[in-house]
């Protein structure tokens, strides 16, 4: 409860404004030992808020992205309220579980911070404002001012039920077990503010190394890494994530690469040259952004242990991987065997890829995108064209392999290992969406889908340059269809250089002619 309540240090103010991503601060992060050592630099909060639970773990897990976002100090109680120095009360329990009233919370205070913050010093126009503001049972001008503790009371007098439809996308939740190594996982799952859950299973006895007892989604492969489960749902597409304490543990200290960024393409089979060739011409076609991008083909074991160790941004593999490892020209290389690996990011293009790439997140990676089953070689070529636009164009590993997903069902065979929000370079339009239009003889639709990143998290805003869009959007959310004309089309389009679904094929905007409309 003491090391949790910490997280609040992170936070760059108690106001409002604490809704934007570039106001939350990263929480400490905490290493699981035999006392309570916190360092004299964290200075807390002093908000005057408080969450009672009862001593468990599972209640401070549930509870750590709340106290989190209102820099909130957790003590024992006998039953789950928040509590404030002004005297409010409110309970946590109710005909919900907890961790659904918690992530409710969490949500209904964010959405209200981020138009409250409007009075402050960015009044633009926002559409959750617009919709909310007549149905709001407080002044917005008044409650800005107001302090936390006082805000909280206005915040959480509004039926949620009110607000719920304009709530944004939260998607990420992450499954955790009340062991010691799962403790470490929460500065890193609280920071992206996603909901946390517990995970009902016996607990492994303390006498036991529980670096030894981590497991995969799969449930069929053993590792010695501290692993959990996250998944990401917006309600139509469910993508699951092995997310390794290593893999969070080898970003904490990356930074941006002076220089060109470095991609690493990897073809071992000389039958699957077509993905080799769509995908070396989509790499570093950025203007004004400098790529290295390297090609190797039929590597020996010995080879591909030197390649692998290089440092880069990103490892597109490509060829085939079974039980014993990446497939060379002389052999099989097993990714256990690796001392260390350079590759922040990776992209394995290969049936049953997962196992292979968990090691190569315990050798030094972040994340990367694997497989789970066997892919035809056609749909990898396909699948692999779409991803490495997409990552090209500055989309997370998540984003890239949802908008996959909804090109082709064989999207669904691909996994990704560590964390889901990694990018390889800057978005060019500044936000990550995915715009599907769909053509139906004279009429058109345009849906819009936003997604956060590394930088761009939850509480960014976006506006699409679409003529009948006049007001900004909180991010990461989805918007249509919108009806428009052939000319508000074709304008649109033509307007910057960005991903789409056209009639649910993917392509660039620049890409797409009149012909195609």
């Amino acid at each position: 409860m003491q090391a949790v309540s910490t997280f609040g240090s992170a936070l760059k103010t108690t106001g409002s404004e604490r809704s934007y991503p570039t106001l939350r601060g990263h929480p400490p992060t905490i290493t699981v030992d035999s006392k309570l050592d916190v360092p004299d630099e964290l200075t807390l909060p002093n908000t005057g808020v408080r969450i009672e639970v009862p001593p468990s773990l599972r209640h401070v897990f549930i509870a750590a992205p709340l106290a989190y976002y209102l820099g909130a100090e957790i003590v024992q109680g006998s039953t789950p309220r928040l509590i404030t120095d002004s005297g409010f009360s409110y309970s946590l329990e109710s005909e919900y579980e907890f961790d659904k009233t918690v992530s409710r919370i969490v949500r209904q205070v964010f959405l209200l911070d981020c138009i409250v913050r409007t009075e402050g010093s960015t009044p633009i126009r926002l559409h959750e404002r617009q919709a909310l503001e007549p149905v709001l049972e407080f002044d917005i001008e008044g409650v800005y001012g107001q302090p936390l503790t006082e805000q909280l009371e206005a915040y959480l007098s509004v039926p949620f039920e009110k607000i719920a439809p304009y709530l944004p996308e939260w998607r990420l939740e992450t499954q955790l077990r009340t062991i010691p190594d799962h403790i470490e996982f929460l500065p890193f799952t609280v920071a992206d503010l996603g909901t946390i859950t517990v995970e009902n299973k016996g607990t492994p006895s303390p006498s036991i190394d529980l670096r030894e007892t981590g497991t995969d989604t799969t449930g069929e492969y053993e590792s010695k890494a501290a692993t959990a489960s996250q998944s990401w749902d917006d309600g139509n597409t469910e993508i699951t994530s092995t997310v390794s304490l290593s893999a969070y543990e080898n970003g904490i200290d990356q930074t941006p690469r002076n220089g060109p960024l470095e991609i690493v393409v990897v073809c071992n089979d000389q039958a699957m040259r077509e993905e080799l060739v769509t995908v070396y011409s989509t790499y570093g076609d950025r203007d004004y952004l400098p790529f290295n991008i390297t090609v190797y083909q039929d590597l020996t074991t010995a080879e591909f242990e030197e390649v692998l160790a290089r440092e880069s941004d990103l490892l597109h593999y490509i060829g085939h991987i079974d039980t014993d490892g990446f497939r060379c020209s002389n052999g099989q290389f097993d990714a256990t065997t690796v001392e260390s690996v350079g590759a922040k990011t990776f992209l394995l293009n290969a049936c049953q890829s997962h196992d292979q790439g968990l090691q190569l997140i315990e050798a030094g990676s972040i994340s990367g995108i694997v497989t789970l089953d066997s892919v035809a070689n056609k749909e990898a070529v396909r699948i692999g064209r779409t991803i490495s636009h997409l990552l090209n164009h500055g989309y997370s590993l998540y984003a890239s392999l949802d908008i996959t997903r909804m090109e082709t069902d064989v999207g669904n065979q691909y996994h990704i290992l560590g964390n889901g929000k990694k990018t390889i370079t800057q978005s060019e339009t500044g936000l990550w969406n995915i715009y599907s239009i769909d053509t139906h003889e004279d009429t058109y639709s345009i849906s819009i889908k936003s997604y956060s990143g590394n930088r761009e998290q939850k509480g960014s805003l976006f506006i699409p340059y679409l003529d009948p869009i006049e007001e900004y959007h909180i991010s990461p959310n989805q918007i249509g269809p919108i009806s428009v004309e052939k000319p508000q089309l074709v304008k649109f389009i033509n307007s910057d250089r960005f991903p789409v679904l056209l009639d649910g094929k993917f392509q660039l905007s620049d890409g797409i002619q009149l012909k195609d409309l």
